[in-house]
């Protein structure tokens, strides 16, 4: 099954599994730490969770290099692979990542789990606060009332949020801002 039949019936199944989150969003080929990666599915609720997808003319010569940004923006991910990569996926990819397989029963295409994702614990939140966009930045320093000096760039602003506010505020309000996006460039 080629990558465009495997999104489509990821995304149907996503949409199913995330019902209950009134908010979730899914976003297609989401960047990653400022551009360097795109995971080609993210499903934004309670968790940023990542789905990457690798179809039967895929190979897995990148994945190493995505397992390393993907490892530092998401709190969890999930890879789905066509059955004829799955045994070496599996050697390759963390043991706390998903990993489902969309397959055609017939008619219709089923997805498969084959090992749920687990929350990340390698999550860098620098490389999370590359996922805003700058305007979304200032907003989260405003919010905050942390001072804004004239002139920083995004890395300038990314710090600020890093050393004044806490972990747990800073992936929340990641989210929030994530989620009320409302003109998504790729």
């Amino acid at each position: 099954m080629y990558d465009a039949e495997i999104r489509k019936s990821l995304k149907k199944f996503l949409k199913i599994q995330n019902r209950k989150f009134a908010d979730t969003i899914i976003v297609d080929e989401f960047e990653l730490c400022s551009g360097l990666a795109r995971v080609d599915l993210a499903v934004i609720n309670g968790v940023i969770h990542g789905y990457e997808i690798k179809g039967e003319n895929d190979t897995l010569l990148r994945l190493p290099n995505q397992i390393c940004y993907y490892n530092k923006s998401l709190e969890k991910i999930t890879i789905s692979v066509n059955p004829s990569h799955l045994k070496k996926t599996l050697e390759i990819v963390p043991e706390w990542w998903g990993v489902i397989i969309v397959e055609k029963d017939k008619r219709k295409k089923v997805v498969k789990e084959i090992r749920d994702a687990e929350i990340n614990q390698e999550v860098d939140i620098k490389s999370m606060l590359q996922l805003l966009w700058k305007d979304e930045l200032f907003n989260i320093m405003r919010r905050y009332n942390i001072n804004i000096k004239t002139g920083l760039n995004k890395k300038g602003l990314r710090e600020n949020i890093f050393y004044n506010l806490s972990k747990k505020n800073i992936i929340s309000e990641i989210r929030q801002t994530l989620k009320s996006r409302k003109n998504w460039r790729s």
